[in-house]
């Protein structure tokens, strides 16, 4: 539309509706929201609107308005941010399990893991396998083990057999062993977290709270450990 009007010059409706390939019945609504933008404006010629477009400059000062407004709003979220945390944190204590879907849902429990351990601290997978979709499998871990290597945490993970090679540079995140058979799913413990992850094109993470829950599949992942192979 704003590129109709410099086209044009001081232009009525039907002329604009041509050049820009708009739908008339569009016009007025995205005609206000440049004007509220200070792109355009318009005189009345005999009770006719002529439209013309702002100088092309106003654009810069448009994006530089929406900067500043971006920096306030940003400024305000650092100040409820904390309390918003909290928040999320007494919620969490309350909640026995979560289910996640999508690799949105990975990438949220995933990213959970990096922001809550420390440097040095230990997670631990089993069952790990190449999934319904290796390329995207593997592109995710690929990327998370990236985030586990420049925040320092350690990894302990049993792959299936199948899944040898799958995943680049795995062990360079920690211990890594193999068993020969294969698991339903891929289970992840960290803190007092615990991940049942199902691989299917659109995973499934059930995502149980607890320490007690997290030091039991601890524990079978010791056992499981002992029945693995390098």
């Amino acid at each position: 539309m704003y590129l109709a009007l410099l086209e044009t010059g001081s232009a009525k409706k039907g002329i604009i509706v041509k050049v820009a390939g708009i739908t008339s019945s569009k016009i007025y609504e995205v005609m206000d929201k440049l004007i509220e933008k200070g792109l355009a404006s318009y005189v009345l010629k005999g009770n006719v609107r002529y439209f013309n477009a702002a100088p092309a400059s106003r654009i810069r000062d448009y994006l530089k308005e929406k900067e500043e407004k971006l920096k306030t709003q940003e400024d305000k979220l650092d100040k409820i941010l904390p309390g918003l945390l909290a928040m999320q944190k007494a919620m969490e204590k309350k909640a026995d399990a979560e289910v996640y879907r999508g690799w949105k849902g990975m990438q949220a429990v995933y990213n959970n893991l990096i922001e809550s351990l420390k440097k040095g601290e230990d997670y631990y997978i089993f069952g790990a396998s190449k999934g319904s979709d290796e390329k995207k499998v593997r592109a995710f871990y690929t990327q998370f083990n990236r985030k586990v290597l420049q925040k320092g945490l350690k990894a302990n993970i049993i792959f299936n057999e199948a899944a040898r090679n799958n995943i680049p540079n795995a062990e360079k995140t920690g211990k890594v062993r193999y068993i020969s058979f294969n698991t339903p799913s891929e289970t992840l413990i960290y803190g007092n977290k615990t991940a049942i992850v199902l691989l299917e094109k659109e995973p499934l993470i059930i995502l149980l709270h607890g320490e007690s829950i997290a030091r039991s599949f601890r524990a079978y992942f010791g056992i499981m450990w002992k029945q693995s192979k390098p």
